[in-house]
């Protein structure tokens, strides 16, 4: 199909659209459309068509270059499919959260009603959110912690796997995840988004901090509010996978400083982190934050355990 504009310049060059369907590759109702431009000299004379280089909306040349850009997805997708990040069953689409239909109904969203204050998930009541046994006798430093999946298989091997085998597959459907609930659109209109920190030591032998690559999928577009150089942790402290809650307050107590120099007087803090166990982690991050004068604390986590 040639869409152009008349002209009788025989000498300056044309730029030439074409649409090809790649049915041959794909299912009908993936079809994708391909658009290719070239600079072509012609001799058309009154019939002729052309668009200079001057002359051409910026619009259609980006129009132009996005269609190229999906129809090379398309294709990659066809000699590279994604799988499911559980079962690792192939997909035919192009899906953005990759869970399979059957392992999908094994992952569990955390949805309303909810703690509103630590985020704890009440599975088996109806209603609006409200505070939870602990949080009406307990004292947290935040002023609300929101998570999106309950942290149980086989959810555990996802993060797991990104965690500690450096598995990067799984950010594209934890960026989906997080566009995809309507309960986490009141996180926003923060002045600084803050990973959690890991110790140097820790973050030598992992190579990466989850938490901040966690900040930079959930928050594309406001990479510039996320800030890993405010918090640190200075002190080392034994993982705390086995501990009960007690001994992971005693551990983490004064874990946490401030960076010389970091200003958070008054400004509204969003924390990251991967998994909410106890609130621990997070209750000593935001206790040190609103020491330094922070005005708000709030904590974002991907997956929060059920109790």
């Amino acid at each position: 199909m040639w869409n152009c504009f008349p002209s009788q310049n025989k000498s300056k060059f044309i730029i030439v659209a074409y649409q090809a369907s790649v049915s041959a590759f794909i299912p009908k109702r993936e079809q994708m459309l391909f658009f290719a431009a070239f600079l072509v000299p012609q001799t058309y004379g009154n019939m002729g068509y052309k668009f200079t280089i001057k002359e051409t909306p910026k619009n259609i040349l980006q129009y132009m270059r996005a269609s190229t850009n999906n129809f090379c997805k398309a294709f990659s997708g066809l000699l590279f499919p994604k799988s499911c990040l559980i079962c690792g069953a192939k997909f035919i689409d192009q899906r953005k959260i990759l869970f399979c239909d059957c392992c999908k109904e094994n992952v569990s969203f955390i949805k309303p009603p909810y703690c509103s204050k630590c985020g704890k998930p009440f599975l088996h009541a109806a209603g609006d959110n409200h505070l939870c046994s602990v949080c009406l006798k307990s004292t947290w430093h935040f002023s609300k912690a929101q998570g999106m999946l309950i942290y149980k298989e086989p959810v555990t091997k996802v993060i797991h796997n990104f965690k500690y085998n450096r598995s990067t597959s799984c950010l594209s459907t934890f960026s989906a995840l997080k566009n995809a609930l309507p309960e986490l659109d009141e996180i926003s209109d923060f002045d600084w988004i803050i990973p959690v920190p890991l110790h140097m030591k820790r973050l030598k032998q992992r190579g990466f901090n989850q938490a901040q690559v966690l900040a930079s999928c959930f928050f594309p577009t406001e990479k510039h509010k996320i800030n890993p150089h405010i918090l640190e942790r200075t002190s080392d402290t034994p993982l705390q996978t086995n501990l009960s809650g007690k001994d992971r307050r005693r551990n983490l107590r004064k874990a946490f400083s401030i960076r010389n120099g970091a200003d958070i007087k008054r400004k509204k803090i969003l924390l990251v982190d991967d998994v909410f166990t106890t609130g621990t982690t997070l209750n000593e991050c935001a206790q040190t934050l609103r020491k330094a004068g922070a005005k708000d604390v709030q904590a974002l986590t991907l997956a929060r355990v059920e109790d």
